[in-house]
């Protein structure tokens, strides 16, 4: 029993998902599969990805869905689970996290002749995979994965990776009822017997049932010849690989290259998603991060890179876009109309040079760097001049309530603009997403205010104008910077940390400089709402017979407040003159209070000498 619970915590399949494709290989993965959970009582899930429509995805779906029915039959507690992707890696990883996989098993069959290549699919799963992960070799003359394996092959030499590699091994030694032996190969001639032991028992170490195991060391030219000499057709062997070494040398290198082409019976590799010394509770924590990070694979990361680059430069389309958007907003601004200003966020293109700059940030690139600061520079100046045409055209100089409402900053502004950075960065990293979403998101937060800007320049008003240029460099900073924190969540890293640090602190210290004039202008907006809210509070409690309708406080000395009421009768002079001594007396400061009154009259109210009634 101590046996049984050692081993369930050595290596965890109580849900185990297998990415299947070929129906001729599926069976053997799925009952492989089922064999790993079987001790755990876990759960199974077979796992098909589609790509695209999936109209060519039917005839497999059908001898799929069909074979998990024959192995449910069985008493195989196995699912069949469809999942569209814009890769066959990105559906992999991302049914693990959702399914909460606690062992990945994918396959591959081994070639003929010539050299072994797992595949980019099995490559980019195995650099970020959130879970433990096995490898399969299906050799070709074995029909059956697993039901005729005699011995269990374990390379060890002392390392993280032969410590992996034996407790899968042993593990499944146990599963399929086959002989577990460690072999240690010594390449050095007549070097001591107790060494090559020595490096097998500290790869033993820990790893549950390690007393079945068999020891031997073998004399050889090279590590992947004395391993290939220990095997026979019947034999699994199995290897392992970890976070901390180099998996392209480790999938690619001479010795595993060889193992996965000459070996006469299957070969399994084995990842473990966690270092084996990590502390319980920072396993915890690393296991809930990997279910809650969706890390970009290297296709991905190459992609973003791309992408960056070629929208960096400026265009002909981003030049017609941008003169476009910024006339939809000015004439939106002027009308007021919330559904023309929505237009011009649908047309702005500024979402691409500010992702490039973000990708360029975290990446130390100099050259998307420059390219999508000067794009983005150049692409402001020209829908502020748009914005200064528009108004200086107009006979008429007025503000709308639209334009106010950018012209007077705060940090919530700051959260929308952070949110918007965060919401393109994850647009454009994952393409299931749309980045036309994300692009409204940026759009928003940087186009109205720009063209405020320009048409507040046009009315010479300083404050308006000096407000919303607060805002929109607000908004650029912190979607620039937004932007880059989520690229670097998402896997994103740069080649050296020198070339963005300069970038990263001047970012972060715009952001700290701008949060001095925001974080003013929200508490005072606070202080200005919660005295709006006490002066209506004294007005109701004062002029008793009048509803209060609107209460508007403008900050100086003294306070003045703007009140406009209605009652069935006039409120006298008096009743206003008490209501302004208490609302100075409770809100501690000198106070000039405005009443206007509107009057309500019924026909039942209504006198012939009422100088409001016309005959």
């Amino acid at each position: 029993m101590g046996d049984e619970k050692n081993n369930r915590a050595s290596v965890d399949t109580r849900r185990v998902v297998v990415p299947v494709a070929n129906p001729s290989t599926a069976p053997g993965l799925i009952r492989l599969a089922c064999k790993l959970a079987a001790p755990q009582d876990g759960e199974v899930t077979a796992l098909y990805v589609v790509l695209g429509s999936g109209e060519d995805d039917g005839e497999a779906l059908e001898d799929l869905e069909a074979i998990v029915e024959e192995t449910q039959a069985a008493g195989s507690p196995v699912e069949l689970v469809t999942r569209s992707a814009t890769s066959v890696a990105r559906g992999i990883l991302d049914a693990a996290r959702e399914q909460g996989a606690t062992l990945l098993l994918m396959g591959f069959e081994a070639p003929s002749k010539g050299k072994v290549e797992l595949g980019p699919v099995v490559d980019a799963v195995a650099r970020i995979a959130p879970c433990d992960l096995l490898v399969f070799r299906h050799p070709p003359h074995m029909k059956h994965a697993f039901e005729d394996i005699e011995h269990v092959i374990l390379p060890l030499d002392g390392r993280e990776h032969s410590h992996i590699a034996a407790r899968f091994g042993v593990f499944l030694a146990g599963i399929v009822d086959a002989q577990a032996s460690a072999v240690y190969i010594q390449t050095t001639p007549n070097a001591p017997t107790w060494y090559g032991l020595g490096r097998i028992e500290a790869s033993l170490q820990g790893v549950p049932n390690a007393q079945r195991v068999h020891r031997q060391v073998v004399q050889a030219g090279n590590v992947a010849a004395g391993i290939l000499s220990r095997a026979d057709p019947e034999d699994l062997i199995v290897l392992g690989f970890s976070e901390r070494s180099s998996l392209d040398r480790l999938i690619y290198g001479t010795v595993t290259q060889q193992v996965l082409t000459q070996a006469p019976g299957p070969v399994l590799v084995a990842k473990r998603a966690m270092r084996e010394d990590m502390p319980a509770i920072e396993r915890a924590g690393r296991r809930l991060l990997a279910r809650l990070s969706p890390t970009l694979t290297p296709y991905e990361r190459s992609e973003v890179e791309r992408v960056a680059l070629e929208t960096s430069p400026v265009n002909i389309n981003f030049i017609v876009l941008i003169l476009l958007s910024a006339v939809l907003a000015s004439f939106g601004l002027l009308q007021n109309s919330a559904a023309v200003i929505i237009g011009a966020m649908l047309v702005a293109p500024l979402m691409s040079p500010l992702m490039s700059f973000s990708v360029g940030l975290v990446q130390g690139q100099p050259l998307v760097l420059r390219r999508a600061a000067i794009t983005t520079v150049f692409g402001v100046l020209m829908a502020l001049l748009v914005a200064i045409a528009v108004g200086a055209a107009m006979p008429v100089n007025f503000s709308t309530s639209e334009m106010l409402a950018r012209g007077q900053p705060s940090l919530i502004d700051m959260g929308v603009a952070l949110a918007s950075g965060a919401a393109g960065a994850y647009a454009l990293a994952r393409k299931d997403i749309p980045s036309a979403l994300a692009g409204v998101a940026i759009a928003a937060a940087l186009v109205p205010p720009l063209c405020t800007v320009g048409l507040a320049l046009a009315f010479t008003d300083r404050t308006l104008a000096s407000g919303a240029a607060l805002l929109f460099l607000t908004n650029i900073v912190s979607i620039s910077l937004a932007g880059a924190v989520i690229f670097a969540w998402l896997g994103l890293r740069p080649d050296r940390r020198v070339r963005t640090r300069f970038g990263w602190t001047v970012s972060l210290g715009l952001l700290l400089i701008l949060t001095v004039p925001l974080g003013s202008a929200f508490l005072s907006a606070v202080r200005t709402e919660r005295q709006t809210d006490a002066a209506r509070t004294i007005l109701e409690r004062e002029l008793t017979d009048a509803d209060v309708l609107e209460v508007k406080l403008t900050s100086g000395t003294p306070l003045i407040i703007t009140a406009t009421v209605l009652s069935s009768d006039w409120v006298s002079s008096a009743s206003v003159y008490a209501a302004q001594s208490a609302l100075a007396d409770e809100l501690d400061q000198e106070v000039q209070l405005t009443v206007t009154n509107w009057r309500a009259i019924t026909p039942q109210q209504a006198e012939p000498s009422d100088p409001g009634i016309r005959p």
